[in-house]
Order: C-alpha cells, then sequence, then structure tokens
C-alpha cells in the first residue's frame, strides 16, 4: 500500500463528480495548513459522550443498553471541554468524510496532544462514510483543556486494491453514516449470540 501526499490527497478532494467513486470528501476543510505533508487534520467536535459509573457493575457484552454508562453533553464551537485523568468519552470530529473504496484511513493524535497523555490510534474502513467516533482517555495525571474546533487528529489515508463490497454496503457493519459519537456495539456481535446458545445448551 502507498501512502497518499498532500499533492494526491488534493487531487482526491477535487475529483469531479463524474468520477465520484474515486472521490474523497473531507468537509468542511476550514484552513489550507490542515493539508500537512502525507495527512490531513481533522477538527474535534462539539457533542460529548462521557462515561460515568452506574450501579451496574457490567459494561461489555451484556445485553443491558450500553448508553445507562454513558452521559451525553455539549459544547459549543471554539467552547472549551475539560477531559480528566482515566475518563474515557466519545467524540465526533467535526469533519463529515467519505473514503474511496481504494482508499483506507489511519488516524493518530497529533503529536503536541499525545505529549499530554491524550492516544487515539484507529482504522477508517474504506467506503465509510460519516462523522468519525474518537476515544478518547486522558492517561496523564492532570486534567486536559480541550477546545471544539480545535485540530485534533491526523489522517494519513494509503491507496490500495479497490474492495468489491464497501463498508456501507456490509451488513455487518454497525457504525454506518455517523453524525454523532456513536457507543460501542459490541452487544450486536452475531457470535456472541452463537456462544449465548451453546451456554443455554
Amino acid at each position: 500500500m502507498t501512502v497518499l501526499t498532500s499533492e494526491l490527497i488534493k487531487e482526491r478532494l477535487n475529483m469531479s463528480d463524474e468520477t465520484y467513486e474515486q472521490k474523497l470528501i473531507v468537509t468542511p476543510i476550514l484552513e489550507k495548513t490542515q493539508l500537512n505533508g502525507a495527512s490531513i487534520d481533522l477538527r474535534l467536535g462539539t457533542e460529548f459522550k462521557v462515561s460515568i459509573p452506574t450501579k451496574s457493575p457490567l459494561l461489555g457484552t451484556i445485553s443491558e443498553p450500553i448508553d445507562q454508562f454513558f452521559q451525553t453533553t455539549y459544547r459549543s464551537f471554539g467552547e472549551d471541554f475539560i477531559l480528566y485523568p482515566n475518563q474515557l468519552v466519545l467524540v465526533n470530529t467535526f469533519e463529515y468524510i467519505r473514503i474511496p473504496n481504494d482508499l483506507v484511513g489511519m488516524i493518530n493524535t497529533r503529536s503536541s496532544l499525545s505529549r499530554l497523555g491524550i492516544n487515539i490510534n484507529s482504522l477508517i474502513h474504506s467506503g465509510y462514510a460519516g462523522t468519525l467516533t474518537l476515544q478518547i482517555e486522558n492517561n496523564g495525571v492532570n486534567a486536559i483543556n480541550l477546545t471544539c474546533g480545535m485540530r485534533f487528529i491526523q489522517m494519513i489515508l494509503f491507496s490500495g486494491e479497490t474492495v468489491p463490497q464497501s463498508y456501507l454496503s456490509n451488513s455487518f457493519s454497525k457504525y454506518i453514516s455517523n453524525t454523532s459519537p456513536i457507543l460501542s456495539q459490541i452487544n450486536r456481535d452475531s457470535d456472541l449470540d452463537t456462544l449465548r446458545k451453546l451456554t443455554k445448551d
């Protein structure tokens, strides 16, 4: 696989609708400086799902709704959000993206934020469309002040063979066309249903 340079990224962003299948969509791009070397900087969104302690001791593959373990809060663009030590928060990117079927993306925390104790690493599947849900956690010992709309992560794109079935058309895809942070859908894993049936037999 080959990493796309900033010039190749620009070419994909500027493709006409006639070549829509190969067109990369990242919108809105507020500043040209978001394209930096071989990556695109993406911004922190305004909707947060904050993990909270509950009376239920179980979180994971149980059938209970996972949303009971999170509280949703909103901020305005330019407003601050404080991330406390060992706190897990889900937040969306400000940008909507669409990845063509011949590209895959990797996201990493910007170096300046990694040095504060925030580390994000994730894969973006070919054919994905929507805002990205980011799992952020403060691994440091001090609270970190984040500003909604700040450049937060870097997206690196790799070109390869076109996948025959995009992420959007895959019936097993659980995180599709998101416009807000999506909680874990692990309860929908088909293999868990199989395992539960085995324990009942």
